[in-house]
């Protein structure tokens, strides 16, 4: 999803925090094929963790901005959720050499877990906090939680938001650049994320050839992105366009889009090779929220999957206003399907979504 802060700043708006602690907090109620996971900040990306006990999230600040952009882990069994604990040790390998250490508290917008060739574990972390950036953080379990360890990073030059990001079997990444700071700063309108256009890209990162931008990868507002398991495909969400696209890493062009009814915002695989993905229903829906500042601003949500060798899609799941505030992530998890959102104080568990594995 946007940065929403970023936007904010982007936009030159004024978002009131005063607001928000005086809003009512929603009853936490199940219903029919949902049950509500409430008490936190917004979890806006969704990692499993790689013993399946935990789930890694990503924090907005919400739409009042009333929280802190971080890495947070919630244990699935107890539901208890907390900040990870991130130490600093850089290695080489991981990054780019000239890339330092973070000085202040890192966030978290779009979040990727991956193995390396060595075997080791990796979670890119997309970073506005201080410069934009993605980190390369390696995840330890104690067996009992999880904590990570800094290992280095890459910074972008782009002059545009990052969003999100996904690791490339060869050891890269391919990373969504939404916006440029400069163009939304001498024209600062809401609308020109809105209407279509194209206003971002894709960039890939490897240590051979530095972070480049992808050609021909324009597209409107580019946000949740994965790369197929052969690493030839990267597919991203063209959020206010309402569709997922395919760009093809060896034509380097898009190859397919696939037209879906709602704004889709991150994108995860399933175990059968499916492309999850969740949104809010259109843009009035999320000019209307932003524009309000209201952390609880109803919206409908919407869960759907892709199926990327047909490339059709179906929706999985529906909710109508006031179920989730701004559904932003879908990630299977067994039969289960947790669906995280950019604003409120919950996600979603939706048991037995999907078929036995």
């Amino acid at each position: 999803m946007i940065d929403l802060r970023c936007v904010s700043v982007a936009l030159t708006l004024v978002v009131s925090t005063a607001a928000y602690a005086a809003q009512e907090v929603p009853a936490c109620t199940a219903g029919a094929g949902y049950t509500p996971i409430c008490g936190m900040a917004p979890p806006e990306d969704l990692e499993l963790s790689p013993d399946a006990g935990f789930l890694f999230l990503s924090t907005t600040p919400g739409l009042a901005d009333s929280h802190r952009s971080r890495l947070r882990v919630m244990d699935l069994a107890s539901r208890q959720v907390s900040d990870m604990v991130i130490e600093r040790q850089a290695e080489p390998g991981w990054g780019e050499r000239s890339c330092k250490a973070p000085q202040a508290t890192m966030g978290a917008h779009g979040i990727h877990l991956s193995t390396r060739a060595d075997g080791r574990v990796q979670l890119l972390v997309v970073n506005h906090t201080g410069r934009e950036t993605v980190e390369f953080l390696e995840p330890i379990s104690d067996g009992k939680s999880w904590k990570a360890i800094w290992r280095g990073c890459v910074e972008s030059q782009d002059g545009t938001l990052l969003n999100d990001v996904a690791a490339t079997p060869d050891g890269g990444f391919v990373v969504t650049a939404m916006f440029s700071f400069s163009a939304m700063k001498a024209d600062p309108r809401l609308e020109k994320l809105l209407d279509g256009r194209a206003t971002g890209h894709l960039l890939a990162w490897h240590a051979n050839q530095g972070l480049r931008r992808l050609p021909d990868s324009q597209a409107p507002a580019p946000n949740g992105v994965q790369v197929s398991q052969d690493g030839q495909s990267v597919w991203f969400a063209a959020w206010p366009g309402s569709g997922v696209w395919q760009y093809d890493l060896k034509l380097q062009k898009v190859v397919r889009k696939i037209a879906l009814d709602f704004l889709p915002d991150n994108l995860s695989w399933t175990a059968d090779g499916q492309l999850l993905t969740a949104g809010v229903p259109d843009v009035q829906t999320f000019r209307r929220c932003f524009l309000s500042h209201d952390e609880f601003c109803p919206s409908a949500s919407v869960v759907a999957l892709i199926d990327p060798l047909k490339g059709t899609s179906r929706a999985l799941w529906r909710a109508e206003a006031g179920v989730l505030y701004g559904a932003s992530m879908a990630l299977q998890v067994g039969r289960d399907v947790y669906v995280g959102a950019f604003a409120g104080d919950r996600m979603l568990l939706l048991p037995d979504a999907l078929p036995p594995l």
